[in-house]
């Protein structure tokens, strides 16, 4: 009971201990889960860019922690707004088709509007001497080529080869929620990686090379469907210490995980199948 009934005689009210002992238990777990989240979410970021400081020699204190504590913090708050919800809202079946095409909307919205302009003389600083606006466009289609040092790509070959990733990811995601679960974070893995994935295609297909506007320099440029990307391996990471899949995985029999695999495989060709089917 919450309230002591003897005391209740007496005209006092006391709380029952054992509910004072479950709002506790559930306030510090509540106070662990968005701890570990910010903590996650800003630590990411930190690391690269500690990477990217040492690596290119950065030593000028005002510019470091523009370019190190600022993005931290508003992933810190995009953690706390994301675990938010993950705790209030109750995850549907399936695409959310509505918030997959406002999200691709909104990155292919802003790139129409660059194009519109004489988008190579625009330099706008947000945050001097770090972040500016200043839209280039990746003729290559993808980071993949420039990593490679490649000076030509095929905008064909991107669509194709980020077809079959995304195929892969949508199978493995579905196979997740049909063995496990369908929670906030790998819903919104999947909802934020084919906004991202569906962005990068129009823009092969369509603008003959993904438009970047957003610069940290001196070291790259991107856009809001990278974000997208950024923000979908971090729901991921969270998915996998939600459910302790890491640790299961490393620890996990030899049978079994042979076993993981064939019913992978199996699954993946049904639901092939099954699509074939209706298509038919």
């Amino acid at each position: 009971m919450l309230f002591n009934t003897e005391c209740q005689i007496k005209g006092k009210i006391s709380i029952n201990p054992n509910f004072i002992t479950f709002a506790t238990h559930k306030l510090s777990t509540l106070a662990r889960i968005y701890f570990r989240n910010i903590a996650l979410f800003m630590s990411i970021w930190l690391i690269v860019m500690v990477i990217y400081a040492i690596s290119n020699r950065v030593t000028d204190l005002e510019y470091l922690w523009k370019f190190s504590l600022l993005p931290a913090l508003f992933l810190g708050l995009l953690a706390v707004l994301a675990t938010f919800l993950g705790q209030t809202i109750r995850v549907k079946k399936g695409i959310n088709w509505i918030f997959l095409l406002a999200a691709v909307a909104v990155d292919q919205a802003i790139k129409a509007y660059l194009f519109s302009l004489e988008w190579e003389s625009i330099s706008i600083p947000l945050i001097k001497p770090v972040f500016y606006i200043e839209p280039t466009q990746n003729t290559l289609g993808s980071y993949l080529w420039v990593l490679l040092r490649l000076k030509q790509g095929s905008h064909l070959l991107n669509m194709i080869l980020f077809s079959l990733v995304g195929l892969i990811f949508v199978e493995v995601w579905r196979f997740y929620v049909n063995r496990k679960r369908n929670s906030f974070w790998i819903n919104g893995f999947i909802h934020l990686f084919l906004a991202g994935l569906l962005a990068n295609l129009i823009d092969n297909g369509f603008w003959g090379g993904s438009l970047d506007y957003i610069t940290i320099k001196p070291f790259y440029t991107f856009d809001l469907k990278d974000l997208y990307i950024t923000l979908c391996e971090l729901f991921l990471v969270a998915e996998l210490l939600d459910n302790r899949l890491l640790k299961r995985f490393f620890q996990m029999p030899k049978e079994d995980s042979k076993r993981l695999n064939r019913d992978f495989i199996r699954f993946v060709k049904n639901d092939l199948r099954i699509g074939r089917k209706k298509a038919e």
